[in-house]
């Protein structure tokens, strides 16, 4: 048994809280229909912050929560599809900022919504060759590619990052389960408009099928069981599609974290937002482990099982 853990969270969000209401002023939708559909209350929206300044910041913050040296620091990665430039990646520009050594190996991750998880599997095989400490960061400016003329899309996604220290260990277990369903017509970001084009009721059927199927797939590949799981994250995208999934997963629905009523849809930033919140709120503690699961643009789904075991204890 052997794998990363979690020893450090911090996150950082946009500078502009956008309400329903303040988006019922740009496009034909109300505070009450988009809370029955998506759960959403409000986001932020990033006027004035990079990418990569948001991804600093959480980095910053989840550095500081470990109690750890930057210069022992080998590994960031930050998973993204909204990075400021085409090139250097956001992951460089973050390390800029922070201060890391040199010999620091950064990359982007683009696996939309599924990006952290994806991004936790790469650092679980590069420390368990070279060591170190990993900073996996999710986060993305999402607000510039919406289409504000369709209000299917644009009152779902809010602009944030998320940040996790990781650390390789023979203490805990770590698993991954993922992979790809290739499509680009049911959701893509591109093309001569540039902005995000979304089948809401293909996504949500995806979702609701591919959440439970990983979640399951994961406690079947480790031997456990839902009670033996202490938290499931879910990518923030939809409470309908969380709410579903735990219904099919445990009695215990409590189990299942959500705190996109005020974030909206961060996309690969959401899970380790959601984490960070956890901990402030002493929702997540010393040991507990939690299976997270994201899904998206792709299309991607992934799920890993891991163990949140803060350095400061």
């Amino acid at each position: 048994m052997a794998g990363i853990k979690i020893i450090g969270l911090g996150k950082s969000q946009g500078d502009t809280v956008v309400t329903n209401d303040d988006l019922a002023k740009i496009v034909e939708t109300s505070d009450q229909w988009i809370r029955e559909k998506s759960g959403i209350r409000s986001r932020f929206f990033a006027r004035k912050k990079s990418n990569a300044d948001m991804a600093a910041e959480a980095a910053e913050k989840a550095i500081e929560n470990a109690g750890i040296r930057k210069e022992d620091i080998s590994l960031c990665i930050t998973a993204t599809f909204t990075p400021d430039d085409h090139t250097p990646s956001v992951a460089c520009s973050a390390a800029g900022k922070l201060g890391l050594r040199e010999n620091v190996l950064c990359l982007d991750v683009n696996g939309a919504c599924a990006g952290f998880i994806y991004g936790c599997s790469l650092a679980d095989g590069f420390l368990a060759r070279e060591g170190g400490y990993g900073l996996i960061i999710g986060s993305e400016k999402i607000s510039p590619l919406m289409d504000m003329e369709d209000r299917s899309t644009c009152v779902l996604f809010g602009d944030g990052a998320g940040a996790a220290v990781v650390e390789y260990s023979d203490s805990v277990q770590f698993a991954y389960l993922g992979g790809c369903v290739p499509s680009r017509e049911i959701l893509h970001c591109g093309g001569e408009k540039d902005r995000i084009v979304m089948s809401g009721q293909e996504v949500y059927r995806f979702a609701v099928s591919k959440v439970p199927e990983c979640i399951n797939g994961i406690l079947n590949r480790v031997s456990l069981t839902e009670e033996d799981i202490d938290h499931f994250v879910c990518h923030q995208a939809n409470e309908r599609i969380i709410d579903s999934a735990a219904r099919r997963i445990t009695k215990n629905t409590e189990k299942f974290f959500k705190n996109l009523y005020h974030y909206g849809n961060t996309s690969a930033a959401s899970i380790p937002i959601a984490l960070c919140e956890m901990e402030e709120q002493g929702v997540l503690k010393s040991g507990d482990n939690a299976i997270c699961t994201g899904f998206g643009a792709g299309l991607t789904y992934g799920s890993m099982l891991i163990t949140f075991c803060p350095a400061k204890e």
